[in-house]
């Protein structure tokens, strides 16, 4: 918890964050304008549900893992830069404790971009007014998935997290980011079960009607029958092991440190 603090006090010197904060905000003000202007007749924006999913799709199909993999890269790529690898090597702490703390960090941001967008989603609703089923249901249907989106995706992230961990630079985590978007902006049904993102969208369709519709969408019509089971799995089984591969990558680039 105390390395979880140090990082997060981190954020405050961060440009990146304040940038993402900010694109974050927008994204929002984005989909609370649609709301305002589009008609409640039109079949685009005639429920909560559409209003949710929109800002959910802007915020996670693309936005959501690009700065999930610039953010984990400055975590690590920092401490390079900083030189602070060294200082690592007197702290009583294991390299899987130091790892899984950059996780955390990266979940507790991911997570709280997803609230942001989801508070804006309900501000949004209430000033367009209109719509028939803001609910508590909807409420709790929208919560569950921007919270799944928000958990899901940093676990999805998981191979660009071992880069930045293995890399003492940027510019590869970064670029695999974006190489590691393309398969599932062009076929995502089907890599379902097999890329963690395609996986993660093979899970939000069981969590609403709403969502199933925004992931129906997204796959460009092409229907999936990979049990969600098989996407859980998959996500978690790849997700640990690049975890492990990691612990192991950070281990050798401290042990390099301390033989120079």
């Amino acid at each position: 918890m105390t390395i979880i603090t140090t990082e997060i006090q981190k954020w405050k010197r961060n440009k990146i964050v304040w940038c993402i904060l900010a694109l974050t905000l927008l994204l929002g003000a984005f989909a609370i304008e649609r709301a305002c202007s589009i008609s409640r007749s039109s079949p685009f924006m005639d429920s909560f549900g559409d209003l949710y999913t929109l800002a959910f799709k802007n915020l996670s199909s693309l936005f959501l893992p690009i700065v999930l993999g610039m953010f984990a890269t400055t975590l690590f790529f920092d401490e390079h830069k900083n030189d602070t690898m060294k200082e690592l090597l007197i702290i009583p702490i294991t390299k899987a404790q130091l790892y899984f703390s950059k996780v955390a960090v990266v979940i507790l941001m991911s997570v709280g971009l997803c609230l942001i967008t989801f508070l804006l989603c309900v501000v949004g609703g209430l000033i367009a007014g209109g719509f028939p089923d803001l609910n508590a249901q909807t409420l709790m249907d929208a919560g569950l998935l921007y919270l799944a989106g928000g958990i899901l995706i940093p676990i999805a992230m998981l191979p660009i997290v071992f880069l930045s961990a293995l890399s003492k630079g940027y510019i590869l985590p970064i670029g695999a980011t974006l190489l590691y978007l393309i398969p599932v902006v062009i076929a995502p049904a089907y890599l379902t079960g097999i890329h963690p993102l395609a996986s993660v969208m093979g899970i939000y369709p069981h969590i609403s009607e709403a969502a199933a519709a925004m992931v129906e969408s997204l796959m460009q019509g092409v229907l999936f029958n990979t049990s969600p089971l098989v996407c859980v799995g998959s996500l978690l089984l790849i997700g640990a092991a690049f975890a492990a591969a990691s612990v192991v990558a950070l281990k050798s680039n401290l042990t390099e440190r301390k033989d120079l």
